[in-house]
């Protein structure tokens, strides 16, 4: 991150519409360089998706051997994974909030033939990349966890695979956004506007689109009238929501102490709870957290780790992840010469939000950017 002293007259002035862990980030990669920025969320900052997650910072598993992904999402969370202790570093300094970021390893496990053969897809890949990955016995994994069920039947130990505490990284993020002299926090909608065909925003130069599954429907003023912004550029539209339920647990002695990770099931300590996720279901914004989607996950976790069940409940919670049809974010300049995109990053935003920012400062600030984050352009030939 390159520091600058005050804002640049040189630099354009910048507007970002959704102040989620990706808004934060970048407006503050954007800030440090000089230009001056403008975030805009009319819902509290960094209380949607970044607050909902669990902090994951887990290339290998969400990417080595995820189906129906984009063909090098695997090598740009890796890229981003790489940041990570760098960008722990200096927010947990500059900002003074404790982050609890941890590089790994984590446990990933199998109770299924299914999960197994993906087990066995990731470490394939990890292997044809030279990363590190270890498939365990099951008597391996339970000497580093001895939580786990005796009846699993495939473990591996994935070195590539963190987490860190999102909710303290979106307080860290916040506390420097609001302190930076070249950034201001509008809790209040992006003030747009159509100039003819073209796309204005008021007091600013460039836009850059942050707000996830809602980037398509911010509002545009034409002719005193309110339209979709997804009219400017129809590549929002591909941007789905997905639903996610999770819940926390009080943490005794025999609950994991090792993040895990067994099909959709996630269970990651924090301190005095358990953090256990998560649901996915396409399609829904409303009416989450229910009962039964709860008690269902608590099930499932209980058959990787038995001695959660009958635990007690300390919360419940949902979010909405934002996902494109090749579950990889959009990353760079849309139809609109002065609109940028970095959005759809689905259930890696927290892993992917430092390279994110450098990626979409270098653009918008008019430097050369790699041929990895060209290929996550929003411009790209998506799936049917």
């Amino acid at each position: 991150m390159t520091r600058a002293d005050g804002p640049s007259d040189s630099l354009p002035r910048i507007a970002i519409a959704g102040a989620g862990i990706i808004g934060l980030s970048c407006a503050l990669e954007l800030a440090a360089r000089g230009a001056p920025v403008t975030l805009y969320d009319p819902n509290p900052p960094g209380r949607g998706a970044s607050w909902a997650a669990a902090g994951m910072i887990a290339p290998a598993y969400e990417a080595a051997c995820e189906p129906g992904v984009h063909p090098r999402l695997f090598e740009l969370c890796l890229e981003s994974a790489d940041l990570w202790p760098g960008f722990a570093e200096r927010l947990q300094r500059d900002s003074g909030v404790h982050l609890g970021y941890s590089a790994g390893p984590s446990l990933a496990v199998a109770a299924d033939d299914a999960t197994a053969q993906h087990l066995s897809g990731i470490l394939e890949n990890l292997k044809a990349k030279g990363l590190p990955g270890q498939q365990l016995s099951l008597e391996e994994a339970r000497q580093i966890e001895p939580a786990l069920s005796p009846n699993l039947i495939r473990a591996l130990k994935l070195e590539t695979d963190g987490y860190v505490n999102n909710r303290a990284v979106v307080t860290a993020l916040l506390t420097l956004c609001e302190r930076h002299p070249n950034i201001t926090v509008q809790r209040a909608p992006a003030p747009l506007h159509a100039r003819g065909s073209d796309l204005a925003i008021e007091g600013h130069d460039l836009l850059l689109v942050t707000a996830g599954w809602q980037s398509a429907v911010l509002k545009v003023e034409e002719h005193g009238q309110q339209f979709s912004l997804v009219n400017w550029d129809t590549t929002l539209e591909e941007i789905d929501s997905y639903g996610g339920q999770m819940l926390s647990v009080e943490r005794r002695e025999d609950h994991p102490s090792t993040t895990l990770r067994a099909g959709v099931i996630y269970m990651v300590p924090r301190g005095d709870l358990l953090v256990i996720g998560a649901t996915m279901e396409p399609g829904r914004t409303e009416g989450m957290p229910d009962t039964e989607s709860i008690a269902t996950l608590l099930e499932n976790a209980a058959r990787i780790v038995p001695s959660v069940a009958g635990a007690r409940i300390t919360d419940t919670w949902s979010g909405v992840r934002p996902g494109t049809p090749d579950l990889a974010p959009f990353l760079g300049r849309t139809r609109q010469a002065n609109m940028f995109v970095a959005a759809g990053h689905y259930r890696n935003g927290i892993l992917l939000a430092p390279l994110t920012a450098r990626i979409l400062a270098d653009q918008m600030l008019g430097h050369q950017t790699s041929e990895l984050a060209n290929a996550f352009s929003p411009a790209r030939l998506l799936p049917a």
